[in-house]
């Protein structure tokens, strides 16, 4: 069964190679599980996959199951190189890069990918970052790649890398709570740059779907947020889920939504979900600026 936004959904696969969550209690995901989840969002129309080099066995899982199928349910793959810990980039780093993606390919059992992430900006800023994307770009000439991209988490980022650079594609948070690059007009921004946008944290690592008296006491300043979001989506009839994606979903500059699930289960109600329609500036009122609680590498519960 196909829906009208089934296309605009991407799977991401950390918890195909690792234990990922606040809400995850089951652990990394299965491989059987993998492959149910797998076939299901290729009948139904899901084409996009986004994983790392370092989510574990993720990219090993997924070159399993397009192998095991002779290559017939393939998907458009989107990878990240590593972050490069140093304070300059150099040409060792050059050649990590070159044999780490070399390694993600015959993982996946791929010799082309749809796209490919730098995973840390920072890295470019540094001295000879540049040497990076001069990398990259290179890769996509000699036809490996189709896209360039490049994962963000706030605007000053987007501006420094708009400046200073071109790419094809950028992954950037946005969520119900995390509302700054949708109030900032950087997702228009990118768009006149013809930048395709995909969406993580949409769920934000589950926390906006747990109920309230799971959520650990860490929380406990967002609570009366958490609480309203409820409260939202109850006057309308949503669920948690509906009004979590349906607010992501109705932002039209986004081209896929990124959707990180443990089961077939959690991917069938995301694929069964009706298309809500509404603005997503009614939802000002649940904007938290605090990246405290909206970045999840600064959460510790």
């Amino acid at each position: 069964m196909k829906n009208n936004f089934t296309n605009k959904i991407a799977i991401g696969t950390v918890q195909f190679g690792v234990s990922y969550g606040v809400s995850n209690d089951g652990g990394q995901t299965s491989k059987h599980e993998v492959n149910k989840i797998l076939q299901y969002a290729h009948d139904v129309g899901i084409n996009t996959l986004d994983t790392a080099s370092n989510y574990g066995c993720s990219e090993a899982v997924i070159g399993d199951f397009i192998q095991n199928n002779n290559n017939l349910l393939d998907f458009d793959i989107v990878t990240k190189i590593p972050n490069f810990p140093g304070d300059s980039i150099n040409d060792y780093n050059i050649c990590e890069l070159i044999e780490n993606f070399k390694l993600s390919c015959e993982k996946l059992g791929k010799i082309f990918i749809y796209g490919l992430h730098i995973h840390n900006c920072e890295n470019l800023f540094l001295p000879g970052g540049d040497k990076l994307l001069r990398e990259i770009e290179q890769l996509k000439i000699d036809g490996f790649i189709k896209k360039i991209g490049i994962s963000v988490y706030n605007s000053d980022q987007i501006d420094r890398i708009l400046d200073n650079f071109s790419i094809d594609l950028i992954q950037i948070p946005i969520n119900i709570l995390d509302q700054r690059l949708v109030n900032s007009g950087h997702l228009s921004k990118l768009k006149h740059n013809d930048i395709e946008i995909h969406a993580r944290s949409v769920f934000l690592q589950g926390l906006l779907l747990m109920p309230i008296e799971n959520i650990d006491p860490w929380f406990d300043p967002i609570k009366k947020v958490l609480y309203r979001f409820n409260i939202e989506a109850r006057k309308r009839n949503l669920s948690a889920l509906q009004l979590a994606f349906g607010f992501v979903q109705n932002i039209p500059e986004v081209d896929k939504i990124i959707v990180g699930v443990n089961t077939l289960k959690q991917l069938k109600e995301i694929v069964n979900i009706e298309s809500t329609y509404f603005d997503p500036s009614e939802f000002s009122c649940l904007s938290v600026d605090n990246l405290k609680f909206i970045n999840p590498s600064n959460w510790n519960p």
